[in-house]
């Protein structure tokens, strides 16, 4: 990646995030209703975006809030542990684990010219609190999105017959500016890791691919800086949408994991392996270049074919842009 356009996009995330510190952000808001008709609510914000006062709390302090409210009237609500600091979050991703019965939070929060990824998780009314730190340097994470899916595993047991048990696995992807310019995969394995995210392996999706290596920008940011996670069916396989800048693609990726695990041990290969991604291509096009220069937000739709199509709003009009071997634009 050209150093100077690096260090430029650096200075401007940093002249942003000081705008952002000299006025008052506007809150953050995500909802999500489960299966029971719990409904979960989290804000992001400052102390006077969210109206929160106290002795320990300063008006230019950052807090994310957490309201659940159960259909038999039960309201619980109070601040996310540890969000109390003068960093602004925002990212605000939710997902429920209907296994585990858990609230699964995801936030980015800026630390200067760099930022993390935090990770929180609602269990048994208790929250914990883990960091996806990106590479080393002064990397900066865009946009992160996560997906939960369920596949069945088996092994083989102490007494040797075969166990069967649903996992839960989050996929995180975020696009992460360091060394190079690229979209990053974690997966999480709920029912195994205990919660406990300390040894989660993140991945470069190009190299999963059998690309990665130096890359250069010559496209609008937004065709680049928007990965995003589909379920591909029942069968608990991810698909993952990101732009490779090393090879000039936009890429689509099927990523699923080892289901017949062998005997649980550290002699056994294949039970050492479970964790590892099995990922191949499943479509290739061309870097968008008539996506928006500047924009907050852009979804992705797949299509026949893995086509991927882009849209975002401008004003009040919904545009997209995709591609196709008639011409194409935006629409």
């Amino acid at each position: 990646m050209n150093v100077n356009r690096r260090v430029a996009r650096l200075l401007l995330a940093a002249v942003a995030l000081a705008a952002g510190l000299a006025t008052s952000a506007v809150a953050e808001e995500k909802s999500l209703l489960t299966a029971d008709g719990t409904l979960y609510e989290v804000r992001s914000g400052s102390a006077i975006d969210l109206a929160l006062s106290g002795a320990s709390i300063s008006p230019d302090d950052y807090f994310i809030e957490w309201t659940s409210r159960r259909q038999d009237g039960l309201v619980r609500m109070g601040i996310v542990p540890g969000t109390q600091s003068r960093n602004v979050k925002s990212g605000l991703n939710l997902a429920y684990d209907e296994a585990s019965e858990s609230l699964l939070l995801l936030w980015k929060e800026e630390l200067s010219i760099l930022n993390v990824l935090e990770l929180g998780i609602l269990k048994d009314g208790n929250w914990k609190i883990s960091a996806l730190l990106p590479n080393l340097g002064f990397a900066h994470a865009y946009n992160p999105q996560m997906r939960l899916s369920h596949v069945t595993v088996r092994w083989t047991g102490d007494d040797g017959e075969t166990v069967t048990r649903d996992r839960s696995v989050l996929s995180i992807v975020w696009w992460e500016e360091s060394q190079y310019a690229q979209a990053r995969y974690a997966p999480i394995f709920l029912d195994e890791e205990n919660f406990d995210f300390a040894n989660v392996v993140v991945y470069d999706l190009p190299v999963l691919t059998g690309g990665g290596g130096p890359t250069s920008y010559d496209v609008p940011s937004a065709a680049y800086v928007f990965p995003s996670l589909h379920s591909d069916g029942p069968g608990g396989a991810i698909l993952a949408s990101f732009a490779d800048l090393n090879r000039r693609k936009n890429v689509v990726v099927r990523i699923t994991f080892p289901t017949d695990l062998g005997t649980p041990g550290e002699n056994n290969i294949t039970w050492m392996r479970r964790h590892i991604p099995i990922v191949g291509v499943v479509g290739e096009s061309p870097l968008a270049p008539t996506a928006p220069v500047q924009i907050a937000s852009m979804g992705t739709a797949l299509g026949t074919g893995y086509r991927p199509t882009f849209y975002w709003r401008d004003a009040d009009r919904l545009l997209y842009t995709r591609f196709s071997t008639a011409a194409s634009g935006i629409r």
